[in-house]
This record gives C-alpha cells, structure tokens and sequence, in this order.
C-alpha cells in the first residue's frame, strides 16, 4: 500500500515567493501614484466641502461666515502658502478676519471647524496675493472670490495628480479634473 503525500515541495514554494516579489515590484510605482492622486483628490474636497459648509451656514445664520488658512487651529494666518497646513471655518461677526475672543464688541465668534495639516500635501497655492481667506456674506455671495487654488502633492510630483479647486465670483467652489492647472 502506497501513501499519497500531498503538500508543496520546496521548488514550488520558492517559484511562488520569486513570483509574488517580482509581481509587487511591479505593482509598486503604480501604487504610489494612486495614492498620490487620491491623497491630493481628498485634500481638494475636504476644503470644497468647508467652502460649501461656510456657505451654507452664512446664508443659515445671516451672518458672514469666513473660511481662512490657519496652522494652529486657532487663529488665521496670512502666509501665502499656509493653506496645506490646515484652516479654520468661523461666524465673523465683527468683520476682523480674526477668530475673536469675548471683549468689549460683544461676545465670541464661533469657530464652526477646524482642519489640521494635510500629510500628503506639499502645498495648496492661490492665484491671488490675498487668497488666505474667503468670506462668506449673509446671502451667499462671497469676498476675494474669483480664485484657483492648486493642490500639489508631497515628494516627486506627478503632473496628474495636481487638483486645481475652483471659486467663482459668486463664492461656488468646484474641483476641476485631474492635471488641470486653471479653472478655465
């Protein structure tokens, strides 16, 4: 009476190993560039969503609402590249382009969100010099609109992967198609 013995033999095992390194090695550069494109793709609707949020909320609540880059969380910046380090989404009552605290004017403003650094970006860029900030007014229209805003990724660039969000002179935002460097 024979045994049967089933299992793998050595050979087997290591030509499916070579096999799958060689098929992973393959498959590697093209991972990134998905990732790099999806990262981007995020980033560029996660602001649109809080240009749509601000605008939505300043036609609701009958007061300006203001959308501004931030890199702490807590108040605006006026660097001309800070927007890939987060920005904050406030009811600015007063007009000062600052999330203020209580004071004599009346009492705080209130910080409806906050976005913090996006890991994948290099950097989120304006086409106008005072691009760092968006206001919303009580019936929708919008301050420093009319902007195109890139969004390039971190590391080698792919020249598909950059995402132009786009902001008309009413204050809509879209995103513009893979690659697209201006609204137009």
């Amino acid at each position: 009476m024979t045994r049967r013995v089933i299992g793998l033999t050595l050979v087997e095992l290591m030509m499916v190993l070579a096999l799958m390194a060689v098929l992973t090695s393959l498959a590697t550069p093209n991972f990134r560039s998905l990732w790099l494109k999806r990262s981007v793709l995020l980033a560029a609707e996660a602001l649109l969503g809080d240009f749509r949020y601000a605008r939505s909320e300043a036609l609701k609540r009958v007061r300006p609402v203001l959308v501004c880059q931030s890199s702490d969380g807590r108040s605006c910046t006026r660097d001309s590249a800070a927007w890939a380090d987060g920005w904050l989404v406030f009811v600015d009552s007063n007009g000062s382009a600052q999330v203020d605290g209580d004071n004599a004017q009346g009492p705080a403003e209130e910080l409806l969100r906050v976005q913090s650094a996006l890991p994948a970006l290099a950097s989120i860029v304006s086409n106008v010099s005072t691009g760092h900030s968006i206001t919303y007014q009580a019936t929708g229209f919008a301050k420093s609109a009319a902007q195109t805003m890139l969004f390039k990724p971190a590391g080698s660039e792919w020249p598909d992967s950059i995402r132009a969000l786009c902001i008309s002179l009413q204050g809509r935002a879209r995103v513009g198609p893979a690659g697209a460097s201006s609204c137009s």
